[in-house]
């Protein structure tokens, strides 16, 4: 059995990372798996870009090329949107490696366009790592379920129109993948229930299975040790917050952590707490947290996050709207508790004072009651971080999701 995933990215952001863990686990398990990306990041042979110099080429331009039909929309919020229309003739490339199993992750920012999947020829999986699949364009609606229907007066292009561009995006998910056969895996029961209520795929054959982790590369480091190869203070609690683009990404919400932090300082906490931010560089003007904070930029390997997350005393998830978060699922593995909202597949992770705390959302006074009743008692702590680290044993390891992944492929295969 060959199974070619297909995504973006090979192991950036959190689509590509849990991508790359289930590529791995299946070939730990004898499998033979593939990557087909847009942009490839490592050195693997297993990892394929597109076949021909032009394709290459192009996918330098596609993202921008995706993004022109938004210029029409000049109210349009800053958030994640995709069309997929640019074409693309990634068949022939897909039919050449003969596989077995068609596994689809994160295809957007002009890699696959929508008419694309019709074409395959093969049984298809699609893990879904946010909305898109089944809304007009957006990856996060929010508080907006046009998607339940058909799209259309989309808040996130500011239309006003019922005919707009996330009507006609729907419109083509509708006609091309109609008749096309996809399995859906959500790493969520959240994100399941969310597609079972869509008009576009409410009828599909819809798994959950949830993200994987590699327990070996994240696990406990002592935590003076990771401070002091990070250069961070000994004798401070120490807040992690870690998002791409964390502070300007609205859905990561880190106006709520900025808020809470202020009012833990105001409480006594401004000398015993440091906030550490993982994901980008210091910003203009300076965030105003009443508590010392520094930027450690991106760090891109596993080695670095490890660190990063042994360091801290607590991980703070804020978003608005997740999926399974890898970052939970990280800092978890390395013995440190989350303080998040109780939003989304977060309460598949966390669970409330057991290993961290679910705050109401999108409350200030619960983010800040949390932080304190992980960061005031430290037997306590020690207590959040045994079983933060034994819940993602049990649950969550790489191998155990690739074998559910193989029984799913296998059942499929048998059908067809």
């Amino acid at each position: 059995m060959l199974v070619l995933h297909v995504n973006t990215y090979d192991q950036e952001g959190g689509a590509g990372l849990a991508a790359w863990r289930i590529h791995q686990g299946l070939q730990h398990l004898s499998i033979e798996s593939r990557m087909l990306v847009q942009t490839r990041t490592s050195g693997e042979a297993s990892v394929y870009e597109r076949d021909t110099r032009l394709a290459r080429a192009l996918a330098v331009f596609r993202p921008y090329l995706d993004m022109l039909p938004l210029l029409l929309y000049r109210h349009r919020q800053q958030a994640h949107w995709s069309v997929e229309w640019f074409p693309v003739r990634i068949s022939r490339q897909i039919q050449a490696l003969h596989p077995d199993i068609i596994h689809l992750h994160w295809i957007c920012r002009g890699f696959i366009d929508v008419p694309a999947l019709a074409s395959f020829q093969r049984p298809v999986v699609w893990t879904l790592h946010d909305s898109w699949a089944f809304t007009g364009g957006c990856h996060i609606p929010g508080d907006c379920l046009n998607y339940k229907e058909r799209c259309g007066h989309c808040p996130q292009l500011g239309s006003r129109h019922a005919w707009d561009l996330s009507r006609w995006t729907w419109n083509r998910k509708r006609k091309f993948w109609r008749d096309t056969p996809l399995t859906i895996v959500t790493p969520s029961q959240w994100l399941a229930d969310c597609a079972r209520s869509s008009s576009l795929i409410q009828e599909r054959r819809i798994e959950v299975i949830p993200n994987g982790i590699d327990l070996n590369q994240y696990r406990p480091v002592d935590k003076q040790e990771a401070r002091a190869i990070l250069g961070l203070p000994q004798e401070r609690k120490l807040v992690l917050f870690s998002a791409m683009n964390a502070i300007y990404d609205m859905n990561k919400g880190f106006r709520y952590l900025e808020a809470a932090l202020r009012q833990l300082a105001e409480t006594g906490w401004h000398d015993r707490l440091e906030l550490m931010v993982v994901g980008q560089s210091a910003p203009s003007p300076p965030v105003k947290t009443g508590v010392p904070h520094r930027f450690l930029g991106v760090l891109r390997d596993e080695i670095s996050m490890r660190l990063a997350y042994s360091a801290a005393d607590v991980t703070v998830m804020a978003s608005v709207q997740e999926n399974l978060p890898n970052s939970i699922m990280e800092s978890l593995a390395c013995g440190t508790p989350v303080v998040a909202f109780n939003v989304g597949g977060v309460p598949h992770l966390v669970e409330h004072q057991v290993n961290g705390y679910l705050a109401k959302p999108f409350s200030i006074d619960g983010l800040s009651a949390g932080l304190s009743f992980v960061l005031s008692d430290e037997e306590r702590w020690r207590r959040l971080s045994d079983r933060a680290r034994d819940k993602i044993e049990r649950e969550f390891s790489a191998d155990k999701i690739a074998q559910r992944y193989q029984a799913l492929y296998e059942q499929l295969l048998s059908e067809n």
